[in-house]
């Protein structure tokens, strides 16, 4: 029996495999390198400004601890929050093809904590505008940062949706075992429909499925990806 005459064999509109994981998005390498770029910007930075005004740090050392502080908070709200955000996985695998839905992971108050920051801001706007009685303090930054504001109120967290190609038409396979991955390619072995599992057992699961239902033809290559 070949694997088209096998893949007719499946249940239609069924499910065959679904699963659900947490992880982040991009490879090792690359966020290893953000990471480093932004350290060392914020060193430099850092750097430069304690430089610049050490006469007065010296007068004044609480001052010189806030800048050190407020640098490292920054630093690590870029990596925590931005650089090493995690994104949730749901795949569905049918017998035709493969869906995904994917959104980035927030704490279950994220949605809460931003609107209360952008109301918090929007409120102190208010305040300054009735107290010196003129609008023009929200000119520049301090517009953009008003406008940032109502933008955080209407927070929302986005949920994205992909659909594979149908089994067939795929010609190559890539299979990265440390990252536990797989990813089948049409022509450009460089894109595909990227498949993350959380242990050996559906990863394995996943590789069989496919070789009952790509083309005989189809190239499997073990290597890392990206």
């Amino acid at each position: 029996m070949t694997q088209q005459e096998k893949a007719r064999d499946l249940p239609k509109g069924k499910d065959i495999l679904n699963w659900k994981i947490k992880t982040l998005a991009r490879s090792p390498k690359e966020i290893m390198i953000t990471q480093l770029g932004f350290t060392a910007i914020h060193l430099m930075a850092g750097s430069l400004i304690i430089w610049a005004g050490w006469n007065r740090f010296l007068e004044s050392p609480k001052f010189l601890i806030t800048v050190i502080l407020a640098f490292a908070g920054n630093l690590a709200y870029y990596t925590g929050l931005l650089i090493r955000q995690k994104t949730i996985y749901n795949y569905t695998i049918k017998a035709d093809c493969a869906h995904l839905e994917y959104y980035l992971h927030y704490p279950d108050f994220a949605s809460s904590f931003f609107k209360g920051i952008a109301i918090a801001v929007i409120l102190i706007f208010v305040f300054i505008a009735l107290l010196t009685g003129s609008l023009l303090f929200l000119i520049g930054p301090v517009a953009m940062a008003f406008i940032a504001a109502l933008k955080l109120l209407n927070w929302e967290n986005p949920i994205h949706h992909e659909q594979s190609l149908p089994w067939g038409e795929y010609n190559f396979v890539t299979i990265d075992r440390k990252r536990l991955m797989i990813i089948t390619h049409r022509t450009d072995v460089t894109l595909g429909f990227e498949a993350r599992f959380k242990h050996e057992v559906l990863f394995n699961k996943y590789l069989n499925f496919l070789h009952t239902v790509l083309p005989s033809t189809a190239e499997f290559t073990e290597k890392a990806w990206k």
